[in-house]
This record gives C-alpha cells, structure tokens and sequence, in this order.
C-alpha cells in the first residue's frame, strides 16, 4: 500500500486533499477497505468502481481481493492514465481501467457484467443509482459510499433505485478506523433488470437526478 500512496500523491492530479502518507493509508486505504466487511464484495467476482478518481477504492480492492476481476470507470484520461500505472507499478492483472463516461460504458460492453458496483462520494445518491444499476446483473449489488444523507435525497433514491430495478435501500455504517465519523454505504440490491431507457445520455443523470423535486439532494461530503 506504501507504493500506492506514492504514487497518489505523485499523480499531480488533484485527487486528495490529504498529503501525508500515514493519512492517506488510514484515511484512503484503510477506508476503502473496509468495504470487506461486506459479504458482496469478499463474494464478488467481477466489480466495478464507478467514478473512480485517483483509482479509489478500486486499487485497493483489487489489492486484497486479487481473484476479483475490478474495473475502474473514469472519464478523465490523466485520472485513467495515472490508475493504470497504479495498476501496472502493483502489477494487478486483475484491473481493467475504463476510460469512459459510465453511462455510455453501461449502454454498451458493461451493461449487466457485474455483481457488484461500488463508488465514494461521486454524486447525490438517486445519480448514482442511475450511474450504477445498469452494470449490475440481476441479484448483484450498489455500494455507495456516501456522508449521511437527508431525508429528501432518501426519499428521491428510493424512488429511483424503484425505477432502475432495485429493491429496497439499507444504509450501513462504516468504521474503518478509530475516531471516524459520518461513512455510510448505501446498499440496493438489483431484483429486475433495468428498463433500457437507462441509464439516459451522458450529463442527464446528473442535470436531472431520477425522483428530483424543486430542491436538490444534497450529495455528502468524503475526505
């Protein structure tokens, strides 16, 4: 994990505000990792980590999970650029990195490819449900990292996850280190398959949020 704190605070690209090595690893790594603790991922196969940044929490899954096939989706070329050199400095074989935005991604080769698809802190949540319910085969699973939610943008992504497909929305807490406050993952479990009007092209996701009312969702905030 040392190498790839390295290379996050090398990448030059704005990814993290944190800049010291020990807490990257607890406030990044040790984050991301506690994603474990979830059965869906230490049973996932093929997962993909939507948003994916500087590679987070992406790289670090497929660090201790390496049977597990993990695809990281990311518009910014530099960003993709900089997670396969993660990825090749590591030397996983296990990680794919999709230089693309996720909602034409799901219209085409990641339509229903994956049992799990996780993000942290990419957008309000009825967005992400759209970002990720395509991807998912029927039975996989949504996991959103998020800071607590209001009851508004709750309301709106149960609302959305029921049009996408899923059931119904569990918020579990996280603890991934001593003193950490405000990490939740949102789960939703995909029971049908999603109506092929979905994900809508690219930007409209995120302009005009499933189940929106006049006031917007607020979308959390993640170190």
């Amino acid at each position: 994990m040392a190498v790839l704190g390295d290379l996050l605070l090398d990448a030059g690209l704005n990814v993290t505000g944190v800049k010291d090595p020990e807490e990257i690893e607890r406030i990044h790594f040790l984050d991301s990792l506690s994603l474990l603790t979830l059965k869906a991922v230490m049973h996932a196969r093929r997962l993909a980590d939507v948003g994916s940044g500087g590679g987070l929490p992406g790289l670090v899954l497929a660090v201790a999970r390496p049977a597990m096939a993990v695809t990281t989706v990311e518009s910014q070329r530099k960003k993709c650029g900089h997670i396969q050199r993660a990825a090749d400095a590591l030397g996983l074989g296990n990680v794919t990195v999709c230089c693309s935005r996720v909602e034409d991604f799901a219209r085409s080769t990641g339509r229903g490819a994956f049992d799990v698809v996780v993000s942290r802190a990419v957008a309000a949540l009825p967005v992400v449900a759209e970002y990720s319910l395509p991807l998912l085969r029927v039975g996989g699973q949504m996991l959103a990292m998020k800071g607590s939610i209001s009851d508004q943008e709750r309301t709106q992504a149960i609302s959305a996850l029921g049009i996408l497909g899923a059931g119904r929305l569990e918020a579990i807490r996280l603890e991934p280190f001593e003193g950490s406050f405000g990490r939740w993952v949102y789960v939703a479990q995909k029971e049908r398959e999603t109506p092929d009007a979905f994900p809508r092209r690219a930007g409209v996701p995120a302009r005009r949020p499933l189940g929106e009312t006049e006031a917007k969702p607020t979308e959390g905030v993640w170190p």
